[in-house]
């Protein structure tokens, strides 16, 4: 029986926020003692506190309920995790890989199929309507290539959700949100537990998404695209108890561990992804957690094993950092039981590469060939990188090689190498990413003449998608329309140049921000015929030039 008291002093100290503002519930377990901490409102208008029956979306933690939904099938003998997805959902084209996809790659994201919400978002569809899973479910059974072959690269994608929880239904006999209800929530006593179609009827005691307007107010967000993979609304006290039934690895009797277990890919890397949960390290300790975010809503659940600590973070303001904010809680509750931490400076100076090559470093670099994009910088000692997905943290070793180290936030296995030429910008970056594996040239290339922007300007479309691309030159530079043909519209965007005939697009909303490579193709005759969009889950996706 776990015992709830009030947040100590330490916990009131991390867990800040104004009485007049959207806020966040934390829970952080120890030794079968339960302490909260709920600041600000959970509805602006009218004023609804925060309390800890108040639920939230979780967007992606959802996936950890079903991935234990999956186990359960499994156990009662309804799929094997080694099922071809085809057996089951035989609409998938066969002709997508080589190697069959199956029910394991879906549950450890690496099935390499391409993310139909982020083809969605790349059609400029970035605004909720009703539950559209029956449409999202006929654009992934319209892909004709995947993004990266099963099982050879970890690519965190919705779709393997939208198909799983399909799939469920299909040889469970009901609905997965009726298994659910049944196998999970019944047994651990989740009351407050349950799928809310996306933006459907409203439900007792929901918190309301707010994003910051820049103006000093709030605004209720509005862009949730995505609930229809990730569809769970729950409360601190269930989420709490659904983290300790993981941590021990049983949920009605259902042994769930290997959610826990990092996967390997085809090649024998380990992945920081089990079946379901994310498996990292922090100062030298095994974290089980997830996280999940959409504009207004942001969530993350962590276990540490080895300390028996759980943390669970709630909001509802897009400016919650919760990753960060359950490491400091570890860091405060776990305190002189952790290892040293990392020096990253000392780990710096003694990386065996010369001043000159370290300040050579910094700056942008692409795969002219692929299309992936990354920035670096150095700070604290520390290499920082944008790329297309998650920003990377990495630490210098011995041999001049930059790796994740035992960093929370690494979502996947890290490693940059570098080559360096004759000249400063001479920079060769060999990137190893959860698989995947690209060779990016830092670029010092001027922009291109007004006139040469022009060969870029018409009309891109994709029938397999469905959608519309319109490129023009805006005030002697590059923007880029997105649209699908049903009209919708959303830009222009800027169009940075990065290297020849490669450009950066950054389109953003009210919340949501992504980052897209376009890669332009010429025909025999020098003329661009084609573009290739890149991005965190969509890799190569072609766009015809069709005016």
């Amino acid at each position: 029986m776990l015992r709830i008291a009030p947040g100590p002093p330490w916990l009131h100290a991390i867990v800040t926020g104004r009485d007049d503002e959207p806020g966040l519930a934390v829970a952080v377990v120890r030794g079968g003692e339960v302490v909260e901490r709920c600041v600000g409102l959970a509805s602006l208008r009218p004023r609804r506190p925060i309390e800890s029956t108040t639920r939230f979306h979780v967007v992606s933690v959802s996936k950890t309920f079903l991935a234990a939904t999956i186990l359960d099938l499994a156990a009662r003998g309804a799929l094997r995790l080694d099922d071809d997805v085809r057996r089951h959902l035989p609409e998938l084209p066969s002709g997508l890989s080589r190697d069959p996809v199956t029910i394991r790659h879906l549950l450890s994201m690496t099935s390499g199929l391409r993310d139909v919400l982020e083809v969605e978002r790349l059609r400029g569809v970035w605004t909720p309507s009703a539950s559209r899973r029956a449409e999202l479910l006929e654009l992934a059974f319209a892909q004709t290539s995947v993004s990266a072959p099963p099982g050879a690269q970890y690519m965190y994608a919705n779709v393997n959700a939208l198909l799983l929880e399909e799939l469920a239904g299909r040889v469970g006999g009901a609905a997965a949100e009726r298994i659910r209800a049944e196998r999970l929530y019944g047994p651990l006593g989740l009351t407050h537990t349950g799928a809310r179609d996306h933006d459907g009827p409203p439900e007792p005691d929901l918190a309301e998404p707010y994003v910051a307007d820049g103006a000093g107010h709030w605004t209720r967000a509005v862009d949730l695209l995505g609930i229809s993979a990730d569809p769970l609304t729950t409360s601190l006290g269930d989420l709490t108890r659904w983290v300790l039934a993981l941590g021990a690895g049983s949920v009605g009797g259902v042994d769930v561990r290997a959610m826990a277990e990092p996967t390997r890919l085809s090649d024998g890397t380990a992945i920081y992804y089990g079946l379901g949960l994310a498996v990292r390290r922090y100062r030298g300790l095994t974290v089980l957690c997830h996280t999940g975010s959409q504009p207004g809503y942001k969530c993350h659940v962590a276990f540490v094993p080895a300390r028996d600590v759980a943390v669970v973070v709630l909001s509802n303001r897009e400016d919650t950092r919760p990753t960060a904010l359950a490491a400091a809680v570890i860091e405060s509750v776990v305190g002189g039981d952790l290892p040293a931490s990392v020096d990253a400076r000392q780990r710096l100076a003694s990386c065996g590469l010369t001043d000159g090559q370290l300040a050579s470093i910094p700056g942008t670099y692409v795969d002219e060939e692929s299309g992936e994009w990354l920035a670096l910088a150095f700070e604290d000692g520390v290499l920082r990188g944008e790329a297309l997905g998650d920003p990377l943290c990495l630490y210098a070793e011995r041999d001049g090689t930059f790796r994740d180290g035992d960093d929370y936030r690494a979502t996947a296995p890290a490693e940059l190498r570098f080559q360096f030429g004759n000249r400063e910008d001479d920079v060769t970056a060999r990137l190893t990413l959860g698989g995947l594996r690209a060779q990016l040239r830092k670029q010092w290339r001027p922009p291109p003449s007004t006139d040469a922007l022009r060969e870029f300007a018409g009309r891109y479309e994709s029938g397999e998608m469905g959608s519309r691309h319109t490129v023009e030159v805006r005030d002697g530079a590059l923007a880029i329309t997105y649209g699908d043909r049903g009209g919708g519209r959303r830009g222009p965007f800027p169009l940075a140049p990065v290297a020849p005939d490669v450009f950066l697009a950054e389109p953003a909303a009210p919340g949501i921000a992504y980052r897209h490579v376009f890669r332009f193709e010429r025909d025999r005759t020098g003329v661009v015929s084609c573009a290739r969009v890149t991005m965190e889950r969509l890799k190569g996706v072609p766009l015809h030039r069709v005016d």
